[in-house]
């Protein structure tokens, strides 16, 4: 195999110029980069070049040449960036230091060295690859200047093109900047504008909202807020039209003006709805942005599924101070389904008692069935055991529950503490059948051997359950046979386990 001559002449020249000295100490050994150069195509070639990397006696731009090309070569037999990172790691700490330093340069111009021609498959080419483990490899390895060094190239090659190369290599993207810590997250902000594919974004936003510490947190959050205001904006409206247009044209497509602007309208949405948004919720804490999502899920003249998106993003990020903004939204009328729940959601995640008054009304309202069941809900969530005697009384049958309703007021009971074993007593002498249900239901979820003495007289109970989702014929009866057994059925898997 012919030599294979890199891309670096000047490292090649000073290797040849360096080993006067060397050979002058170590008579009959010349060694020169085009022996390195050899190498690469015998079979212990690699060999070789690890005894160059280790050996003292050469000087240290050869050693660092001969790692270089360790990771270059392209072969299929031979792990070269784990051949050098071994030897890296037999190496004195200031050696190794040295050697690294030397190193980085060269692999950076390698991460970036364009190739010879397209690779099949559409991804980075193999030397990139190569090149960008083998930095990452040795970023702990490295004094701090290079370490900082190794991190922006790594990170910058990760999102030069992040949807094409987050999988490349031994490690993903993720691997990468989770390893390299805060300091690589303030590099992904540089990397966040309003161009980036949707999925993109959002992961660059989920890695720097995990691990960067505050100020860079604080810089992404007033990133993303400025990117999804210039999703608003005719420049990147414009952008959008131009890129279908050429899509049109690739495809031989007649270029349509008003369906390019239909299109481009409809990607605007999804690149606000399926990024921007959700990538803001990384960063959500932040009041500037909790505050940029409250104001577009509170437009009426945003998208239904826009609002939905921003009060999803603001899942556990919204506190008092937000209770009446969400609470409008909850209780707005003209507000489609998915926002009102959502908003409901954020009341919940507040948990402020002040929100029980405008919950009571929606328990007493039993036309409305939906609004009730998640008034009610919110109401045992937030209330706790103080609020179940008002609860019960003020839970109004409409034209029925279903199933699933009275058995989300029982589950919320069992996650009360202290465990509300009285109150729940007193559901089962009840004369309303919807609140034996719930008694029952509770005690399936939460009661003990004892507790089955209490709940079989309503065995007897031939009460029909109204509402939508029953069996045919259900009873009261029915329903309290089968929460004993469900009963029975937990008590004797939790003795098989040991728990209680």
């Amino acid at each position: 195999m012919p030599p294979v001559h890199g891309p670096r002449p000047l490292l090649r020249l000073l290797t040849s110029c360096g080993l006067v000295i060397a050979v002058g100490a170590s008579a009959g050994c010349k060694v020169t980069s085009a022996d390195v150069d050899t190498w690469k195509g015998t079979r212990k070639g690699p060999g070789k070049m690890v005894a160059v990397m280790l050996a003292d006696k050469f000087e240290m731009p050869l050693r660092t040449y001969a790692a270089l090309e360790l990771v270059e070569m392209e072969r299929q037999d031979v792990d070269g960036v784990a051949e050098m990172q071994r030897a890296i790691q037999k190496l004195e700490p200031d050696a190794r230091t040295e050697i690294v330093k030397s190193l980085a340069d060269g692999l950076i111009e390698l991460m970036n060295k364009p190739a010879e021609k397209p690779s099949p498959d559409g991804g980075p080419p193999p030397h990139q690859v190569r090149a960008k483990d083998a930095a990452f490899l040795l970023v702990s390895s490295a004094n701090p200047e290079v370490r900082e060094k190794l991190t922006r190239a790594v990170v910058g090659w990760y999102t030069a093109d992040f949807n094409g190369r987050s999988l490349s290599g031994n490690f993903s993207a993720e691997q990468v900047v989770r390893g390299l810590g805060a300091s690589a997250a303030k590099s992904l902000v540089d990397a966040l504008h309003a161009q980036l594919p949707q999925q993109a974004l959002v992961k660059l936003a989920e890695l720097i909202g995990q691990i960067g510490d505050p100020e860079t947190r604080q810089k992404a959050g007033q990133r993303l807020v400025a990117i999804e205001r210039e999703m608003e904006g005719p420049q990147f409206l414009a952008w959008l039209k131009t890129q279908i247009t050429e899509q049109m044209k690739a495809a031989n497509q007649k270029v349509d003006n008003a369906r390019i602007e239909k299109a481009a309208e409809l990607n605007r949405e999804n690149f606000i709805s399926n990024g921007a948004l959700p990538a803001m919720k990384y960063v959500a804490d932040l009041a500037e942005v909790s505050s940029r999502l409250l104001e577009i899920a509170s437009s009426k003249k945003t998208s239904d599924d826009r609002r939905t998106r921003a009060l999803q993003a603001l899942e556990g990020k919204v506190g008092p101070q937000n209770l009446d903004e969400v609470l409008a939204l909850a209780l707005d009328a003209s507000n489609s389904v998915s926002v009102r729940d959502y908003a409901f959601d954020r009341v919940g995640d507040i948990r402020s008692p002040k929100a029980l008054v405008s919950m009571w009304p929606l328990v007493q309202n039993g036309e409305d069935q939906r609004l009730r069941w998640r008034a009610g809900e919110l109401v045992l969530a937030i209330g706790g055991p103080a609020v179940l005697d008002e609860f019960f009384s003020k839970l109004a049958i409409g034209s029925g529950f279903p199933p699933e309703e009275l058995d989300g007021y029982a589950q919320r009971m069992a996650q009360m503490n202290p465990p509300p074993r009285e109150a729940a007593l007193a559901q089962l002498q009840s004369q309303d059948w919807w609140k034996n249900v719930i008694a029952l239901d509770y005690f399936q979820r939460k009661g003990a051997e004892a507790d089955i003495a209490d709940m079989t007289p309503l065995t007897k109970n031939a009460t029909p359950v109204k509402g939508k989702g029953w069996e045919k014929n259900d009873t009261v009866g029915k329903v309290a046979e089968r929460a004993i057994a469900g009963l029975r059925d937990r008590l004797k898997e939790a003795a098989g386990t040991g728990t209680k």
